[in-house]
């Protein structure tokens, strides 16, 4: 197909107007006519002038829609299958008329039309159209046997324009009077039984491209063999069939079949030219096709079941059509349906059952795959033959998933955006883009929307397990870091001194019987110290990681750290003004917040600490502890606490400054995080 797709409205509506025109013109002067098919002298069969209507009114919209859809070779054939039998129907009328008002000219051209005009229609359908379905399979024998085709064609319509019908009016271009006249007359066979020969070979050749092609193809290439089969067993009955007993048992099927082939053909040629099962194709097609069908079918096993009946058993006419009808009543629910589910599938492919797509969902989201989402937007994207199709979360934590590639700036007519809902919560968004060169059609989006609850459950679940995740991980670094915290104080900080504290001990004992009083100013030095020790395990106890900092929430964690050392007397104010702090950060942050409290705890003699966490315009982030205490002179002696607190700054590439507060009395130490 051309990529021009829907360039040619016109042209397409062109044809449809003039192919329907012409049939209600056909229609309207034959009923005006008063059932000229029992009174004129010349050949005028009932069943052909309705079979010619049926073809145009089907070939008309099969050509504009592919005439639409891009300049196919195709498109333009049936074009002149489908106004050439509705000009042969408007032809047979126009003489039916000018046989009722004798007044109107142009009656025995009108006849004699009526015949040529339908020959090419008929012989081109079998002949030529087959051989141009695939352009690019074109070798140069289909060519060459298309090429016959046309010529065959053209000789048939040449021999009906110039003979003359018994019985009908003077026909202006007549040859049988003339030298000429015998010698076409010798053609008349030849290009009947060449034309069916290239027919037979269409047939065998639409078979094997069937059995070549995969999946939704092969079935578009069934349904277009069977419609060429028939086509051409119909042409068969019509012009071949020996006069026999059996004719007149066949006769009344040739033109049913030819109804049934004609339509199957205009169904099966839309979906192979267009692909309707990789692009889609509006809703009424299948309805249309449906109906059609199951029309032409119920005629077709009326028509037999009663010649066959009416030749097989003594029953009388009345009787016979009643048991015909009665059976035929029974069967026409279970065959719309049957032939619903076939056309659905022929023209949507793998995606006509959403029953189908949906098991394919619920597989996905049952195999509990960690890429679930993903692999729900693909299933999606693949069963409704979509050029994209992507899910947007509407909420943190952030997910994107998507299938296809983006074409930004498309029509608001291809692309659809739904809200996804799960207990009324909006969690997110999917938005669906059509395929390059096609359009969302009406029942796209609403198998889309049935689709949309199992894409916001796996949205949901999606979520869900970031959310877990970055929860573990969090408690993860938490513990981590605490266990450090641990390590670190009991190492550097504890042990020393309770080493200490037990050299004092023993130094104590040995003092103790040459100099009791010097051993008792040790032990009372070590009781001190025990003192400090056991309220620095009481701050250890008090600074380890709150379970604040589990859900992530730095600003309660502080509150819960200045709980605690206002309980030992200190007067700790916190505010928290920066967002968006990765666990590493907030764990930082507090352990040197904790340290500087213990610090000043311990040696600044201070009433009021703030504590504040803020972000500079460069994104940084700056924690300042700053309390009104008796401040440091000079530079700050390395201990551990100071150690410490720079070494977790180190760790995120920041710094750690102890400084005098400034004018007023105390100590600021400020952090700052890139």
């Amino acid at each position: 197909m051309d990529k021009r797709v829907g360039r040619r409205p016109g042209v397409a509506l062109g044809i449809v107007a003039t192919t329907w025109g012409l049939v209600v013109v056909a229609v309207v002067l034959t009923l005006a006519a008063d059932a000229p098919f029992d009174e004129v002298p010349w050949y005028a069969e009932r069943s052909y002038f309705v079979l010619y209507l049926l073809v145009a009114t089907t070939t008309g919209p099969t050509s504009a829609l592919i005439v639409k859809h891009g300049d196919h070779p195709v498109g333009r054939l049936t074009a002149v299958i489908g106004i050439g039998f509705a000009a042969s129907a408007a032809a047979l009328a126009w003489s039916f008329a000018a046989w009722t008002w004798p007044g109107l000219p142009g009656a025995g051209l009108a006849v004699h039309a009526s015949a040529w005009l339908s020959a090419p229609g008929g012989f081109l359908a079998i002949t030529v159209l087959p051989w141009l379905l695939r352009p690019d399979r074109l070798t140069p024998v289909r060519r060459a046997l298309a090429a016959t085709g046309v010529v065959v064609s053209a000789v048939i319509m040449l021999l009906s324009a110039t003979s003359q019908q018994d019985g009908a009016p003077e026909n202006p271009l007549a040859l049988d009077d003339t030298a000429l006249g015998p010698l076409l007359g010798h053609l008349v066979w030849p290009s009947l039984w060449v034309s069916a020969a290239v027919g037979l070979l269409a047939v065998v050749d639409v078979v094997r491209q069937w059995r070549q092609e995969p999946r939704d193809g092969a079935r578009a290439y069934g349904v277009l063999a069977l419609a060429v089969t028939l086509m051409f067993v119909g042409m068969a009955i019509l012009q071949f069939w020996p006069e026999s007993w059996w004719r007149g048992v066949a006769e009344p099927l040739g033109i049913p079949v030819v109804a049934v082939a004609q339509l199957l053909l205009c169904l099966s040629v839309v979906v192979v030219v267009l692909r309707t099962w990789d692009r889609g194709l509006d809703v009424a097609v299948p309805r249309l096709a449906v109906w059609g069908l199951l029309s032409s079918l119920v005629v077709v096993l009326y028509v037999t079941l009663v010649s066959v009946t009416s030749r097989l058993l003594p029953m009388s006419d009345d009787a016979i059509r009643t048991v015909v009808v009665a059976g035929l009543a029974l069967v026409i629910h279970p065959l719309r349906q049957w032939l619903q589910s076939r056309v659905d599938q022929l023209v949507h492919g793998g995606a006509a059952d959403p029953v189908k797509l949906l098991t394919q969902l619920g597989r996905q989201v049952r195999g509990g795959a960690r890429d679930v989402l993903p692999a729900l937007v693909e299933t999606v994207r693949g069963g409704l033959r979509l050029g994209r199709v992507e899910v947007v979360s509407a909420d943190e934590p952030r997910v994107v998933a998507s299938a296809g590639p983006d074409r930004p700036g498309i029509e608001p007519d291809r692309q659809v955006t739904l809200r996804l809902v799960v207990d009324d919560r909006h969690v997110g968004d999917l938005t669906a883009q059509a395929a390059p060169g096609q359009r969302l059609e009406g029942r796209t989006v609403r198998v889309l929307t049935s689709l949309s609850d199992v894409l916001a459950l796996g949205l949901d679940l999606t979520q869900t397990n970031l959310r877990l995740r970055a929860a573990s991980e969090r408690l993860g670094e938490v513990r981590h870091e605490e266990r450090r915290m641990l390590r670190r104080e009991l190492h550097d900080g504890m042990g020393p001194a309770l080493a200490g504290v037990g050299l004092g001990l023993a130094a104590a004992q040995r003092r103790l019987r040459h100099d009791p009083e010097g051993a008792s100013e040790l032990i009372d030095r070590m009781r001190a110290e025990l003192t400090r020790r056991t309220e620095d395990v009481r701050l250890l106890a008090r600074s380890l990681l709150p379970a604040q900092l589990d859900d992530g929430d730095l600003g309660e964690a502080l509150e819960v750290l200045a709980e605690r050392f206002r309980g030992a007397g200190l007067g700790v104010r916190t505010r928290v003004e920066a967002t968006g702090l990765d666990t590493r950060q907030q764990i930082a942050i507090y352990h040197v917040a904790t340290e500087a409290l213990m610090n000043t705890h311990r040696h600044a003699r201070a009433g009021t600490v703030d504590v504040l966490v803020t972000t500079t315009p460069e994104g940084a982030v700056l924690l300042d502890v700053t309390d009104d205490g008796c401040g440091i002179a000079g530079s700050p002696r390395g201990g551990v606490g100071l150690v410490s607190m720079r070494e977790r700054a180190d760790e995120l590439g920041g710094h750690v400054v102890v400084e005098p507060r400034g004018e007023a009395a105390g100590t600021r130490v400020r952090m700052v995080l890139p």
